[in-house]
């Protein structure tokens, strides 16, 4: 008993389908995003009240991200000289934006303070290009097979 039929789809109508779902995946994202600074900062709730959609936004992001690089092995590999410049360059946002807002720390608060801003970009950007180089790799051991 056949439940569904099958069809076969041509490459190019495969890949529309795959751009428009991750342009709708995209607006769903931005949307979130919206709604998640919308609640803290216009209506005032606390940060604990978001979690759940900050969790839920940040695997959403993640995630795509780290399917497109490790599945789709097309994404740049960074050097080492682009690793250094893209963390110089997040550390700086980070730091500078906590410095506009907060302004500067007490020395005894490094760990809430510069502990994150330097940190965080160091893991995204390592993890970026992990990912990236499994993906460069599976990619390449695909087409010599």
């Amino acid at each position: 008993m056949k439940l569904f039929e099958s069809r076969r789809v041509d490459e190019r109508v495969q890949a529309d389908v795959r751009n428009a779902a991750a342009l709708v995946l995209g607006i769903t994202q931005a949307l979130l995003a919206g709604v998640i600074l919308y609640r803290l900062y216009v209506l005032g709730q606390p940060d604990e009240q978001i979690r759940d959609l900050q969790a839920v936004l940040g695997i959403s992001v993640f995630g795509f991200i780290a399917v497109q690089l490790f599945l789709g092995g097309a994404m740049p590999v960074p050097t080492w000289r682009g690793m250094l410049a893209g963390y110089l360059i997040l550390t700086a946002l980070v730091s500078g934006a906590c410095l506009l807002i907060y302004g500067v720390p007490a020395r005894g608060d490094w760990a809430n303070t510069w502990l994150p801003a330097t940190a965080g970009p160091a893991v995204l950007i390592l993890t970026y290009a992990l990912i990236a180089h499994l993906g460069k790799k599976r990619l390449e051991r695909q087409i010599e097979e």
